[in-house]
């Protein structure tokens, strides 16, 4: 994972399509995530402290870059995800749900109909306490595919707080981040030949989190 000035954004994906290809299974889309939290936010204090365990709960849900549904139908799916991170072991536990689109964009967060999210966690995994919907953070991601070795590429932007459950947090700036994350979707720690001169003089290799920056932001 790398982050980079979010002013650099339209030069690296003008750069990185004119040496990758487009990833044509899994085109441009506004990711959508609604992360829950105990009602002492635990999840994000563990992050902060950098604590041995760490587990996060959300709900993904992914849109056309001008923020409706894919299809015509308004019953979407939805993937509640169970991150879980021991050291730097990670898992992940992912199934699917779906919803109504127009219920979901427009509902708030403290609402009932996000407050039934923590009953589907119950019934698919262990949760150790009551969670509630805590904050939805948006970006724009943009996939690619390195044709020499078909490792799939993420360049992600526009990073911002859409959402926050207002029991709990300040109503969103509804400004971007100034930062944008580039990820490698491979195993190995060593980037592609042909990315060489963007992972050593334009972006920087970090541990950055989504959910740690855009908490932060609200708090400053």
């Amino acid at each position: 994972k790398y982050t980079f000035p979010h002013i650099l954004s339209n030069s690296i994906e003008s750069w990185l399509a004119i040496i990758c290809k487009r990833d044509q299974m899994y085109p441009e889309s506004r990711v959508q995530s609604i992360y829950l939290e105990a009602a002492d936010a635990r999840s994000y204090h563990e992050k902060i402290n950098s604590d041995f365990f760490k587990t996060k709960f959300r709900v993904r849900w992914y849109e056309t870059k001008e923020g409706r549904p894919y299809g015509d139908d308004n019953q979407v799916p939805v993937f509640l995800e169970k991150k879980m991170k021991i050291g730097a072991k990670r898992l992940k536990r992912r199934w699917a749900s779906s919803t109504n689109f127009d219920a979901l964009k427009n509902y708030s967060l403290n609402s009932a109909f996000h407050g039934n999210w923590y009953q589907e966690f119950t019934e698919q995994t262990k949760v150790s306490s009551f969670l509630q919907p805590f904050i939805q953070i948006s970006y724009t991601r943009k996939r690619f595919v390195d044709p020499t070795s078909g490792i799939r590429l993420s360049l992600d932007c526009d990073i911002k707080v859409e959402r926050t459950n207002s029991q709990y947090l300040p109503p969103p700036p509804n400004l971007a981040l100034d930062v944008g994350v580039f990820e490698i979707k491979g195993k190995s720690d060593t980037p592609p030949a042909m990315l060489a001169f963007l992972t050593r003089n334009i972006v920087n290799k970090d541990r950055f989190s989504k959910y740690e920056r855009c908490i932060s932001s609200l708090e400053t």
